[in-house]
């Protein structure tokens, strides 16, 4: 059975500059072990967007093995023959009851709470895009490394009074932060993205959708000892790094 825990949001802030109206919430523990199926949407913020210079007319998705999924102090390992490793912070949908081809509202209403997950992502020159002009669709594989997935073994309860849009993102690199952003630079509202997964894959109970990151990080992790992945009001996602 999951434990219950309560906490403030202001014990979830990236800092006090960032602190609001401290309400209780309701965390429960959620270790990699209960993750179901781990769907992946890229391309949903407008400065990853910009970063990318695509246009999107919906979301990439893909779905993340469970040999690339870890939990917070976990050791993200990064080949060598893998280069400008970049972090993704990413608020990270819970879904609590089965959809299939479900519309904005019902997406919503099965969405039980939210965690972080990091879409860890290499890029250089191995093994090379099959089509260097189809960017992410042909270099998923990048993503999909061990390790390369860390989820926050917990979630938030989901607060059906709020819309999750305007929350602080931000990712340090050892202790330095390379991206300061928010959720709502998002190109596509959550209700509207987990209806878009829903309709190319069944979800079920305990299946994650991760809903993309504001991109842009001014430093790779190729050289780091570890990355932290926070989101306000949501956590923080701390995972040391080693290159093997």
């Amino acid at each position: 059975m999951n434990s219950l825990v309560f906490l403030s949001r202001n014990n979830k802030n990236l800092s006090d500059r960032y602190n609001r109206v401290a309400e209780p919430i309701l965390v429960v523990n959620f270790p990699k072990d209960q993750i179901g199926k781990f769907v992946a949407l890229g391309g949903t913020f407008q400065t990853h967007q910009q970063e990318t210079e695509r246009t999107y007319r919906w979301p990439d998705l893909w779905v993340v093995p469970d040999e690339a999924v870890i939990n917070e102090n976990e050791t993200i390992r990064i080949p060598d023959r893998v280069e400008k490793i970049k972090p993704g912070a990413e608020i990270t949908a819970v879904i609590g009851e089965g959809i299939y081809e479900a519309d904005e509202e019902e997406a919503w209403n099965a969405i039980k709470g939210f965690t972080i997950s990091n879409d860890v992502t290499a890029s250089g020159d191995w093994p090379g895009w099959s089509d260097p002009d189809h960017g992410m669709i042909t270099g998923v594989g990048y993503k999909l490394l061990p390790t390369f997935s860390p989820v926050l073994s917990e979630y938030v309860d989901r607060d059906a009074e709020t819309t999750y849009d305007d929350l602080d993102v931000e990712i340090r690199v050892d202790g330095e932060t390379t991206v300061s952003g928010s959720t709502e630079q998002m190109a596509f509202s959550i209700p509207e993205m987990v209806s878009f997964a829903s309709n190319i894959c069944k979800l079920h109970e305990n299946d994650l959708v991760a809903l993309g990151d504001p991109g842009n990080p001014t430093n790779f992790l190729d050289d780091a000892d570890s990355v932290t992945c926070e989101i306000e009001g949501i956590g923080k996602l701390t995972n040391p790094i080693e290159r093997v």
